[in-house]
């Protein structure tokens, strides 16, 4: 069963394998698109799922979950739909969808029959890229196909709005039937369009100028590839590293929910209690005792922590340097599943084919060579001459050899058995002891996470040798109370991500260090050949930036919200950006040895990226004033949810979390309808503002926490030109003589003039939703802030 992160990154490797595929045969379709989208993408439980059901009324394709929640009809690719052109709702009608396809009316009717008669609520037609999802048992005395469904035309479609099809389609979505509430709930008015539909090269591509091209190679060189280089890998983590779990002074959430952050995981709920990594002196010493012990004790040891924390970094860490001594003499064998393999049915494969070659590597041995093959299975050799054949050896040499390398032949092709043998043959002869990682497990759905776990596990306790396993905390929870991992006792070691500003801050040192060590500069494969001294300009800049602006760094630690990666994305977004005037600040930093970076040049390099404009498909901000019907009050609906999750995860005693049902409750006692708050629900997951633990009991996803983004995104945000200014353009703007003078601003003032009109129009859309909701959120003070920031600009502009 995937959570949401995991289903949304399985849906994305899903496009980037399949999304040409459009005529593929039914069987194919199952195979290569459906099984992924059900069992990868959307989590059902393949233990839980039978496909070809057979009942008085025929057989079904898939019905999902136990008890049945989910019946599905597949179609060949070719068999695709249309809905009529200018139509941009969700859903459809029924009747509509039949009309316009007699092989959809026949695919729905069949579905909608299976649903009626085994008593399953929902119901779906998929051809591998397309969603049709409708209620099939109604209760409601309305005609099946007299409803409505929701639609998904495409897999672009479905990462769009990925929000909308986790909910409906998911057994967390089903078990809530939040189906329901999308297809029976009034269909609200749409909204109007937004200025960036009128413009012609929306999003368009920000260009660079020469010396933002070379700051952007040469920083992508210095922050990301600098880190790949082998032959700087053990100074790098040496120099870079940040143990775990400071927590950092920036964070806008409470330091008690940091500190938390894995309690309902382990002791209170998975019954199973973590050690911390790395403490305050650095690598806990019950880390190192365990690389040993684990062969003894013959469990795989567990590293947990949130994606992005860093797990990969400590696991190079420890090989390169922690525990360097003690590995010294052991053979170290590292599997990353980040990429590979792609389905969990080559899960076996994949690791058989990494562990064959790196022996190859590390040690020089072909496992499959005829010498060395013989002297693995030396004793089974000479019971063999012992044998039934052991006399044909002097009657007949070449038979005899013959079923010698028979016998050998049926030991070899037993791949597990033989790898088994081969390691324990290497371990014993050269007396070492072999370890094996296994990275980036926690980037697939859950199921895929529980097979490597399997086999983790039986490494662990049939195999020579020591496994780790990296994790996320929810896969673990859930699958120790309903799981595979339920079976075992790991042993768990928590890694909590490190304060982020020291992060990069090591990271540019180590970046400036080596521009200005030209020894290694020059050593580098990739032939780097230039004159480094703008690079260390703009790179010293930045660091300079990060050491003395608390509110650059409480920008980047919140909205990254203890993901490294994110914060290092960050960075980089803003080194050579179109939207940063790269010249500018070389120019000062050669007149006047220094810049002083503002916050709004870095954010709006961020926000933007590449494009020209604001595209909330792409940036990592999400637009807090978009709506989805002509209801100005919605304008403030997403920073209402946000902070009331905030402040009633403060006082409700649950470590933050807040019941869905009670954002639900209050949300719409202000008068917002249920579909409202559901899309701005799916914005706020989508980008990481509220999140929800994959529960052990009851209702799935049916709390909601607060993350340093969210409370970052309300709080500090819309009192910034640079934010406001930068998402206008993705606005829908309900009054019309407003939105014919928000028009598209290329000048500074031309943005000021703009921006102080769209601050009116909110204001106006305040006055009429304030009496209903300023006990939840209060947006003055914002519109406040935001004015005084576009005073200091005129005034600087003057």
């Amino acid at each position: 069963m995937a959570d949401f992160e995991s289903g949304r990154l399985a849906l994305d490797r899903m496009i980037s394998e399949f999304g040409a595929l459009t005529e593929i045969n039914e069987s194919d379709t199952r195979l290569k698109l459906i099984n992924a989208l059900l069992f990868e993408v959307l989590g059902w439980s393949l233990r839980d799922s039978v496909t070809e059901r057979h009942g008085p009324d025929g057989y079904s394709d898939y019905e999902c979950g136990n008890p049945v929640r989910l019946l599905v009809e597949a179609k060949k690719t070719e068999v695709a739909f249309e809905l009529p052109a200018g139509w941009e709702r969700a859903t459809a009608p029924i009747e509509l969808l039949c009309r316009e396809n007699s092989g959809i009316k026949a695919a729905i009717e069949q579905a909608m029959n299976y649903c009626l008669t085994r008593g399953i609520p929902y119901g779906a037609v998929i051809n591998g890229h397309q969603v049709i999802a409708f209620v099939g048992s109604r209760k409601d005395a309305v005609p099946p196909l007299k409803g409505r469904a929701l639609v998904f035309s495409s897999l672009n479609d479905m990462s769009e709005r990925f929000s909308e099809l986790w909910d409906a389609l998911s057994p967390a979505g089903t078990a809530e039937s939040s189906l329901d509430r999308v297809l029976n709930a009034d269909v609200l008015p749409l909204p109007p369009e937004k200025l960036a539909q009128r413009l012609i090269d929306y999003p368009g591509h920000k260009n660079r100028n020469p010396t933002s091209a070379e700051m952007q190679i040469l920083g992508g060189i210095f922050l990301e590839d600098l880190a790949k280089e082998p032959a700087l890998e053990e100074r790098f983590l040496e120099e870079t590293y940040c143990k775990s779990g400071a927590l950092s002074q920036y964070a806008l959430v409470s330091k008690d929910l940091l500190k938390s952050r894995y309690s309902q995981f382990f002791e209170k709920e998975a019954g199973v209690t973590a050690s911390p990594a790395t403490t305050k002196k650095g690598l806990s010493p019950d880390v190192i005792a365990n690389i040993g012990a684990a062969a003894v004790s013959r469990r795989p040891i567990l590293l947990v922590g949130d994606i992005g924390v860093g797990k990969s970094m400590f696991i190079r860490r420890l090989i390169k340097v922690d525990a360097k001594d003690e590995l010294s003499r052991a053979i170290v064998l590292y599997i990353d599943f980040g990429s590979k393999p792609s389905v969990a049915e080559d899960l076996g494969s994949y690791v058989a084919h990494e562990i064959v070659r790196q022996i190859r590597v590390n040690t020089g041995l072909d496992v499959y060579e005829d010498s060395f093959v013989r002297g693995v299975y030396n004793r089974r050799l000479e019971d063999f001459s012992r044998g039934i054949f052991g006399a044909l050896k002097k009657i007949d040499s070449t038979a005899y050899l013959i079923k010698e390398i028979e016998f050998l032949s049926e030991l070899v092709s037993n791949r597990d058995e033989h790898l088994k043998e081969v390691l324990s043959h290497i371990s014993k002869g050269q007396k070492r002891q072999i370890v094996i990682f296994l990275d980036n497990v926690d980037q697939r759905p859950i199921e895929f996470q529980e097979q490597v776990f399997l086999i983790s596990q039986t490494m662990a306790s049939e195999w020579p040798l020591t496994a780790f396993l990296a994790l996320r905390p929810e896969t673990f929870s859930e699958s120790k109370v309903r799981g595979f991992i339920a079976a075992y006792q790991p042993r768990v070691f928590t890694i909590d991500p490190p304060r982020v500003d020291q992060v990069l801050v090591k990271r540019l040192d180590f970046a400036l260090e080596s521009l200005r060590d030209k020894g290694i500069v020059n050593s580098l494969p990739f032939g780097a050949e230039f004159s480094s001294s703008k690079l260390l300009d703009y790179m010293q800049m930045i660091r300079d930036a990060l050491h003395r602006g608390d509110a650059l760094v409480e920008m980047i630690d919140n909205m990254c919200s203890g993901n490294v990666r994110d914060a290092l994305g960050f960075l980089t977004s803003f080194v050579g950006s179109g939207h940063v005037d790269s010249k500018k600040i070389l120019d000062a930093v050669e007149k006047y040895g220094q810049y002083r970076l503002p916050l709004h040049e870095f954010l709006r390099a961020v926000i933007l990226g590449d494009h020209e404009y604001y595209d909330p498909s792409e940036s990592p901000f999400v637009n807090i004033f978009d709506i989805s019907s002509n209801s100005p009050d919605e304008h403030f609906l997403l920073s209402a949810l946000v902070s009331f999750v905030d402040r009633q995860g403060q006082v409700g005693g649950s470590e933050g979390y807040v019941e869905k049902d009670q954002v639900y409750r209050a949300l719409q006692e202000a008068g917002y309808h249920p579909n409202q708050i559901r899309v701005a629900l799916g914005r706020c997951m989508d980008k990481g503002l509220v999140t929800t633990p994959v529960r052990l009991r009851g209702g799935a996803g049916s709390r909601l926490c607060v993350s340093a983004a969210g409370v970052y995104t309300i709080k500090r945000l819309p009192d910034m030109l640079a934010y406001v200014d930068a998402v206008i353009v993705d606005v829908p703007i309900t009054d019309s003589m407003f939105r014919g003078r928000i028009l598209d601003a290329k000048s500074m003032d031309e943005r000021l003039e703009r921006a102080d009109i769209f601050l009116n129009y909110l204001d106006q859309c305040w006055s009429s939703v304030a009496p209903r909701l300023n006990r939840i959120y209060e947006w003055v003070p914002h519109a406040t802030a935001c004015r005084a920031d576009i005073a200091r600009i005129r005034t600087r502009l003057v």
